[in-house]
This record gives structure tokens, sequence and C-alpha cells, in this order.
């Protein structure tokens, strides 16, 4: 799991788009111009300084990943579309077909698919540990341009599969 948010974080620094580089420098921008705030109140009221200095650094560290959050929402929009899900039980495998529609602003290089098998309970607490620790998880990369608009289709198969449990699938994306 480690090791697919380490990919995640390296394809997002690779492909940054205009609007990235224009929104993290804004928080660069914003990082001057709070350490001169800081500068001006430490020298009256230390303690207050500091926590002007603290409360800018957690924004600054915050700021990143909210800016991919928003930005996978609106500029960099994808939908998951047909989304099929058969289980072959002569060949103990699920496969999951279905397509990736850019809704974006701009056009993508690569995308990426991520599909989890999470136990099903009825405790919905359970249910919520059980969505941190899926019983399979699976990604693809699709090394295609996908041109906004456009669509691509994709195929993931889990093989070995057969549960002695209620499953539901999960299937999400991202493009860059």
């Amino acid at each position: 799991m480690l090791k697919d948010v380490k990919l995640r974080f390296l394809d997002y620094i690779h492909h940054l788009t205009i609007y990235d580089y224009f929104a993290l420098s804004m928080v660069g921008v914003f990082f001057l111009f709070s350490f001169i705030i800081f500068i001006m109140i430490a020298r009256k009221r230390l303690g207050l300084g500091l926590f002007w200095l603290m409360l800018s650094l957690i924004v600054v560290f915050i700021s990143p990943v909210g800016i991919k959050i928003y930005f996978d929402k609106t500029v960099k929009k994808i939908e998951l579309i047909d989304k099929k899900e058969y289980k072959l039980n002569f060949a103990k495998k699920l496969v999951l077909k279905g397509k990736i529609k850019s809704k974006a602003k701009v056009d993508f290089k690569k995308c990426r698919v991520f599909a989890k098998i999470i136990k099903e309970d009825k405790n919905k607490y359970k249910n919520i540990l059980n969505n941190l620790k899926p019983k399979r998880y699976l990604s693809i990369l699709l090394n295609k341009e996908l041109k906004r608009g456009e669509t691509m289709p994709y195929k993931i198969v889990f093989d070995d599969f057969k549960p002695k449990y209620k499953y539901k699938v999960k299937v999400y994306g991202e493009c860059y």
C-alpha cells in the first residue's frame, strides 16, 4: 500500500500542469508573506508571532494535498463509466472492465486505475476498517494519451479469486 502511495506521488510530481505550478507558487507567496508578518509580530509579541508561524507552516504543508484533491475534482476530472464485473468460476478469476472518460480541461499522458476488494460486514465500524485494509488490491498503469472528452478502456483481472465472504468492489482512477 505504501508503494502505491509513492507511485501516485511520483506520478503527480512528474506530470504537473500549469494549474499546479500556479497554485503551488501561490502557496510559496503565502508563506513568504506569512514569514514577513511573523517577523513584524515577533518583535513586539514573540508568543503570538510563534503561533502565527506554526499556523502558517501547517497551512503550507496541508495546501499541496488540498490543491491536488481540488484539481482532481475540477481541472483533472475523470469518470469511470460502463463498469462491469465478471466472476469466472471455472478459472477462479474476477474480471473488471470499464472505460475512463476525460472531463478535464487538460490532456493526460497516462492513467492509473485502482481496484479494491473489500469484505462487507453488518457492523458499520468494521466496514470502515475493512475499507482501510482491503482483502485484495490491484492497480494498473495505462500508458496511453487521453485527450479531453475521449474515453479509454481498462481491464483488471484478479487471479485466484475464491472468496468465502460477502464482498464489494471499489474501482477508481487518476490521470496525469
